[in-house]
């Protein structure tokens, strides 16, 4: 999974003229710990498009757009739906980086367990068995393994979602694989 940044790249830009919103919505996923905490975020509209200039979860990263906040005119935001819209626009891109982006393992991955004695196909493996989860679609080769895609699901939905695209894209004839943490194939 790609690590989830705050956005702080625009701040050195900042203008007297604009008008910066603050806003934090509670019980949001953070998707790298798949923890709920606080989500906040700080941004500016310009021709009826919102720039994100920042974001983050819990309290520490809130109090980094906090000190950006202070440095601004700025409005604070308490409308839930304009903060669950970008933190859904946020998660969207990321779920997307997460889809595109492949990685060959390090080459001994393929000897060592639990893949030395895995045969070669397609596999899912789930970082855990409750939701939210982080879900790894690898690819084991006779010398590689690769980690083909990657996502966040918060429910079976996502999940089964994430596993058919695999299938569709990838023109998988039979379904991939489940392995378990003691690296025997589910079924």
């Amino acid at each position: 999974m790609i690590p989830f940044k705050p956005l702080l790249q625009g701040v050195g830009k900042m203008t007297e003229n604009r008008t910066y919103y603050f806003g934090i919505h509670p019980d949001m996923l953070e998707p790298a710990s798949l923890e709920y905490s606080s989500f906040g975020a700080f941004w500016y509209v310009e021709n009826n498009q919102r720039y994100i200039v920042g974001y983050g979860f819990g309290a520490a990263q809130l109090a980094v757009l906090a000190q950006f906040r202070a440095f601004s005119a700025h409005l604070t935001c308490s409308d839930k739906q304009i903060l669950y819209d970008i933190y859904r626009s946020i998660r969207n891109k990321q779920q997307e980086q997460d889809w595109e982006t492949r990685k060959r393992l390090p080459v001994m991955t393929a000897f060592k367990n639990p893949w030395k004695n895995t045969p070669e196909g397609w596999y899912v493996l789930r970082s855990r068995e409750t939701f939210p989860l982080h879900l790894s679609i690898v690819q084991k080769t006779k010398y590689f393994v690769w980690l083909e895609h990657s996502a966040v699901c918060e429910n079976e939905a996502e999940l089964t979602a994430c596993i058919t695209r695999a299938e569709q894209t990838h023109n998988l004839q039979r379904k991939v694989k489940g392995l378990d943490s003691s690296g025997g194939i589910k079924s």
